[in-house]
């Protein structure tokens, strides 16, 4: 793992002069010392860091929608086969992949860092702090709830200090997630200009936050963060739900207020597209990860979410359509998170605090539910603190199909349950032989990472 690695990324005139700010290819062969010397190189690297984003979230789906109860496929082998009916070992690559990208972008980010006394402007320099370590944060939080323990690098390393590429306990990753989501939060702004829209905010850094103290069921803490997001400064100015569900998805209205922070895509732009989208057709490589049927089922027979998640007559997803672009290179965004997240966090949050459901939890709930024309609910129908809460999990699961949502939900929740629940599937999707342990419910580390860091990098429990 290379973890000391400078990709820059030129300019034009201004980072205002494009659609989409990410539009410039990085720059390779640029000695680390001889550049970084002033502002507007340094923020070349912070475009990087982004740049890196585009990267991981490209194959994100690869361990989150595969795995979870969500999808279903027939014939998968290999790779794909293994991750899905819980066989994966250290070898997949797809496990290498996501890490090795994660840990490049992470070393990015950390490089802006070093670096960040060469900016002169005070404003910027407090920006590009936050918005790398957002990035960092966001990485942190996927690698710890997919591989556990993971190495946790906060500053530029050599690629031979071995000793760096130790595990650190989870308990220490949040830790830091923490503290660099604190200061993410003071220092974003809370806009950017139009051009300049997938940068992260204020508000984004306080979403993100909020999700992480909801992981870790810090309640109080996750509820002081969303409450402003959805107070009078911010709903219905800042942000709102889409009327439209499916345009959140189309390339031809994205980053609208329903966006709190997402990865940007553009089709044929000097390769700034993503290849998920045609990885889920009938061509891709994933085309026999579908919508499982007992997923499908779920919806309510008016529920506008249902064809705009899948195709009924194959279960392909229909959210990521970009049918002009060229094959792996379409230009959807991809919604990282989304005000319908916010409310339906907010819900939780408030309900797993107040002794019975109220209206905190009954309200943001039925928003998201109106909006997909679904039947209401009233606090009768919500019932106990039990039944609200595994009602606010379904309703999450409707709303993020195939945005790699519901695995995170799934290991989050109480192991038992979450077992209880993927052998249930398994049954229901024609494998009732599958065992799932509770040691798969994160990933091996790969082994070429163990390798490359002479045994300092250990290997999780279960896993040989």
């Amino acid at each position: 793992m290379k973890t000391k690695i400078f990709i820059a990324l030129i300019l034009t005139v201004s980072l205002g002069s494009c659609k989409k700010f990410l539009d410039e290819k990085p720059v390779s062969n640029l000695i680390e010392q001889n550049y970084y010397r002033n502002t507007d190189e340094v923020e070349t690297g912070v475009i990087a860091c982004y740049d890196g984003l585009q990267k991981v979230y490209d194959i994100e789906f690869k361990l989150t929608e595969i795995k979870a109860d969500n999808t279903s496929g027939v014939s998968l082998e290999g790779d794909w086969g293994a991750i899905k009916f819980f066989r994966d070992g250290s070898s997949n690559f797809f496990l290498l992949d996501f890490w090795q990208r994660s840990f490049n972008t992470i070393a990015r980010c950390n490089l802006v860092l070093k670096y960040l006394d060469r900016v002169t402007d005070p404003v910027k320099k407090k920006y590009f702090e936050g918005e790398v370590k957002f990035i960092r944060s966001l990485l942190y939080l996927n690698l710890v709830r997919l591989y556990g323990d993971v190495p946790l690098l906060t500053a530029s390393i050599n690629f031979d200090d071995f000793e760096k590429f130790k595990r650190i306990s989870k308990t220490e990753v949040y830790k830091q997630i923490k503290t660099d989501l604190l200061t993410s939060v003071d220092n974003c702004p809370a806009s950017w200009p139009t051009a300049q829209v997938a940068r992260v905010t204020k508000c984004a850094s306080q979403a993100l936050l909020a999700k992480v103290y909801l992981t870790l069921k810090e309640y109080d803490l996750a509820k002081a963060q969303l409450e402003p997001l959805i107070g009078a400064n911010y709903k219905g100015n800042t942000y709102q739900l889409n009327p439209n569900y499916a345009a959140i998805f189309s390339t031809a209205s994205e980053m609208s207020k329903e966006i709190v922070f997402a990865v940007r895509y553009k089709a044929s732009a000097n390769g700034e597209g993503n290849s998920f989208s045609y990885e889920y057709s009938n061509n891709g490589d994933a085309r026999n990860v579908k919508a499982s049927i007992p997923y499908q089922a779920l919806f309510e027979p008016a529920d506008v979410r249902k064809a705009s998640t899948f195709n009924s007559a194959n279960g392909l997803c229909t959210k990521f359509l970009d049918p002009t672009a060229p094959q792996r290179d379409a230009g959807n965004d991809f919604p990282v998170l989304r005000f319908a997240d916010v409310l339906l966090m907010y819900a939780e949050v408030s309900n797993e605090i107040q002794p019975t459901p109220d209206d905190t939890v009954l309200q943001p709930l039925n928003e998201v539910r109106i909006r997909a024309n679904a039947s209401s609910y009233n606090l009768s129908s919500l019932g106990s603190k039990e039944n609200a809460r595994a009602l606010i999990f379904k309703e999450r699961r409707l709303e993020f199909g195939f945005e790699n949502q519901r695995w995170y939900d799934l290991v989050r929740m109480d192991q038992a349950t979450t077992i209880s629940i993927l052998k249930a599937y398994l049954s229901e999707t024609g494998n009732p032989s599958i065992d799932v342990p509770a040691y798969r419910l994160i990933f091996p580390i790969p082994q070429t990472e163990i390798d490359l860091s002479k045994g300092n990098l250990t290997q999780n429990p279960g896993f040989n």
